[in-house]
């Protein structure tokens, strides 16, 4: 498994959770239309949407540094932080959106939210990518 591995599984479980958030705001009818028109729905689609972009974006930069032979381990640390500390955001939008049934398994968003956290401490935490970007950025180890 590359080292930024993790950036791009945390990418594909936002992807997968805004993609069904989607889906079921079209789908769910209040008040004789689609929750999919309702203002604040379509608040959680565009910043879910926006942190799948900026994820995807940073991952493509990432793959280029290391197909370049340029990817330092700070490069895909910031990416791993960064990338799933969205994730978890993503996923909680989804599960905000889809309401009591965002924790039912049939529609999947409960299955993304049990992925963020476990993609969340895989292969470090969060607070240990950043000590390694911290490091990287000002040439001072905080590591005891």
């Amino acid at each position: 498994m590359t080292r930024y591995a993790v950036g791009w599984l945390s990418t594909g479980c936002q992807m997968g959770a805004f993609e069904h958030a989607l889906a079921y705001a079209k789908e769910r009818q209040q008040f004789g239309k689609p929750i999919a028109s309702f203002q604040m729905v379509q608040d959680l689609l565009a910043k879910m949407l926006g942190n799948v972009t900026a994820c995807q974006t940073m991952m493509l930069r990432v793959s280029q540094l290391d197909d370049e032979g340029k990817l330092g381990d700070h490069h895909a640390s910031l990416a791993k932080a960064f990338c799933t500390a969205r994730m978890r955001e993503t996923v909680s939008w989804a599960r905000e959106l889809c309401g009591a049934n965002g924790i039912v398994v049939d529609y999947n968003v409960a299955r993304y939210f049990a992925d963020a956290e476990a993609l969340y401490s895989y292969e470090g935490t969060y607070q240990m990518q950043n000590l390694i970007v911290g490091k990287a950025v000002t040439g001072l180890s905080a590591f005891v």
